[in-house]
């Protein structure tokens, strides 16, 4: 048992220690379908750095086809934290919108 806790607690520390050292942090908060061919992505990000940021947007159908795409960029000037929300234009309509990613520029 005292092992299973040690490793345990040592996993929790590597990630930890991994998320620490990244630039930036995004969490997805919400989404809306405004039409057939439009949605809305809003998401909080967390700039570690004094660099901006640019993250990837993704609209997806109900088989996890992407319909839409959208690439937002993110100014450091704005906030090292900062809830944006994105227009995505859909080729159908889509049933779920999130974050792909962000990555530091």
């Amino acid at each position: 048992m005292g092992l299973g806790l040690a490793a345990l607690t040592a996993v929790v520390a590597w990630f930890a220690f991994t998320l620490a050292d990244e630039p930036v942090r995004w969490r997805d908060v919400g989404f809306a379908i405004v039409s057939p061919t439009e949605a809305t992505a809003t998401f909080d990000v967390f700039l570690y750095s004094e660099a901006g940021a640019t993250c990837t947007v993704r609209a997806l159908d109900v088989r996890y086809g992407e319909v839409g795409v959208a690439t937002v960029e993110v100014d450091r000037a704005d906030g090292a934290e900062q809830r944006v929300t994105a227009t995505i234009r859909t080729t159908e309509e889509a049933t779920s919108v999130t974050v792909q990613g962000c990555v530091a520029r």
